[in-house]
């Protein structure tokens, strides 16, 4: 678990918990969470660890190993102030917040407070859910220190919901993987209801997460772009709803993507702007406001949308979860790394969420002998995954390190082999 200093650096003498959360890498199926669509991540041996001590007040304190972060201090709540965004403590209290509401639903007691220290092993603002993975572990270990255990599929739903807390409107890929996800194995998720299934990773596989040295925060910069991939998929989906004379809160409600994708450049168009919005989802202003623009969220473009090709990745993608999924079976990583490539072209080209960086990486990895590259979380930055052959690992890091990491005075760490982690953990101690 956690080092014993962890621990000791927290002040009181009341009862204890270890709790950690890994990190995540999405194999496939990149902006189809919160689509309604399956996604296909392992868990990583990178994780967040938090050592808590309860208190006998409503007071939080929170510190964190890492300088950069300064201490925190709030009083519980079911709606917490948050912080100036970006700030760290706003996912304690995003994950604080719905457990006080979630254990009032169920009568289970209240939530007490508590000390708080966090050490992060998660790279930052690499699209490996570093920000997921630090609510989890503070969730974890404050309903620890409630002394209450409820379903991990439950926590996992609650904490993707939590998460928008920081003002981005995530799907539920990552908190499922860091509190689901078992040792060697990816995991297949679906999504309203949450299901998922353990998918064997082969011996012969390994994963290289290479960071393109551009941050990817979606608490931060990111946000607005993300939030409005999200906006245009929820949009497109009104308009193909009506179009097809359905019923659809989700992309993936709707029935037959084939001949949605064989037929799409009818059903929608590549884009439009606020003002046609009305006539296209039949959807009068005041209800398309309120259903579709929270006051809240940041948009990078309020005004214009792309709806065709946004469309045309996310039911192509979730496609290709399901072919990947086959081919782990198979155990054939020739054909994943093929479905993988098709996913980086289809994020870069149709959802627009690489960058120069990003493809450089994907391109040195394949020519360094990957099977098969691609970004991997929201992009805008971040990092890309290549699967990779054992035998081949050093070969592609030299790659890596000759033509992009060392010209630009890298550290070493910006690359790193990553092996199919199990889930979260706590650890009730007594000391």
């Amino acid at each position: 678990m956690a080092p014993p200093a962890l621990l000791d650096a927290l002040p009181g003498h009341g009862p204890a918990v270890l709790a950690r959360a890994p990190g995540r890498v999405n194999l496939i199926g990149e902006h189809t969470d919160y689509n309604g669509l399956p996604v296909l991540p392992i868990a990583i041996d990178r994780d967040v660890r938090v050592a808590a001590r309860r208190r006998d007040d409503q007071r939080v304190d929170l510190a964190n190993v890492d300088p950069a972060f300064a201490p925190r201090h709030y009083l519980l709540g079911p709606q917490p102030a948050p912080s100036p965004p970006g700030d760290w403590a706003n996912y304690h209290k995003a994950a604080a917040g719905a457990l006080v509401a979630e254990l009032a639903r169920r009568g289970a007691g209240g939530l007490p407070g508590g000390s708080f220290r966090v050490d992060g092993r998660v790279p930052a603002a690499a699209g490996l859910a570093s920000s997921s993975a630090l609510l989890v572990a503070c969730g974890l270990a404050h309903l620890g220190l409630a002394g209450v255990e409820l379903p991990r599929s439950d926590l996992a739903d609650l904490f993707a919901r939590a998460e928008r807390y920081v003002g981005t409107l995530s799907g539920g890929m990552d908190q499922a993987a860091a509190l689901l996800a078992r040792a060697g194995e990816a995991l297949r998720i679906d999504f309203f209801p949450l299901r998922t299934r353990p998918v064997p990773i082969p011996a012969e596989a390994a994963f290289i997460v290479a960071h393109s040295l551009e941050r990817a925060e979606k608490s931060g910069a990111a946000r607005g772009h993300y939030n409005q991939r999200v906006t245009e998929c929820a949009l497109a989906c009104a308009v193909l709803a009506r179009r097809l004379g359905c019923a659809a809160a989700h992309l993936g409600d709707l029935a037959g993507p084939e001949p949605i994708l064989a037929d799409l450049d009818d059903l929608l168009p590549e884009e439009t702007t606020r003002a046609a919005l009305p006539a296209l989802t039949g959807i009068a202003g005041a209800e398309l406001g309120q259903r579709f623009f929270p006051a809240a969220t940041a948009l990078a473009c309020p005004d214009r949308f792309r709806l065709r090709a946004r469309v045309r990745h996310v039911l192509s993608e979730a496609a290709r979860v399901t072919a990947a999924e086959a081919a782990l079976h198979a155990r054939d990583l020739r054909a994943l790394g093929t479905l993988m490539d098709a996913s980086h072209r289809s994020c870069a080209d149709d959802y627009g969420v690489s960058t120069s960086a990003l493809d450089r990486l994907v391109e040195l990895a394949r020519a360094g002998g990957a099977l098969g590259a691609r970004l991997t979380g929201a992009g805008f930055g971040g990092a890309i995954v290549a699967l990779v052959e054992r035998g081949s690992v050093e070969r592609v890091l030299q790659m890596l390190d000759r033509e992009f990491y060392v010209p630009r005075a890298a550290p070493r760490d910006a690359r790193l082999v990553v092996r199919p982690a199990a889930g979260a953990s706590l650890e009730r101690l007594d000391r």
